[in-house]
């Protein structure tokens, strides 16, 4: 009886444990010329965004970037793509919960494109 307390227990620990997954973002613009912003998180309370996938390409093109600012609630996106010094902006994303997507805008180059972000 003792062993099956014990047992009972451990198993109410390890459930009670929390997760360590990983979530993120793929944004797209439409047209020939795409702009795609990717971005990794934690979903542990005041998790960073993860470095190895914040990424930007503009057209095929691969932008060195990091993301100073970020803002996520569950029905609305909010990034902020700098370069890798943090001197200059090279994305801004605001997008809000259109069904399973994000919907929005992305500023790149003093323009404005429509942007679809799926959660990755």
């Amino acid at each position: 009886m003792p062993r099956r307390i014990l047992t009972c227990f451990l198993l109410a620990g390890l459930a009670a444990a929390p997760a360590h997954a990983t979530g993120g973002f793929l944004c797209r613009t439409a047209g020939v010329r795409p702009i795609q912003a990717s971005v990794g998180f934690g979903h542990a309370a005041g998790a960073p965004l993860l470095k190895d996938a914040t990424r930007l390409t503009d057209n095929g093109r691969n932008v060195p970037v990091t993301a100073p600012q970020w803002w996520f609630d569950g029905t609305e996106l909010r990034l902020l793509l700098a370069d890798t010094a943090g001197m200059r902006r090279e994305a801004i994303i605001k997008a809000r919960r259109n069904g399973h997507s994000f919907d929005g805008t992305l500023w790149r180059g003093g323009k404005r494109y429509w942007v679809r972000c799926r959660e990755a």
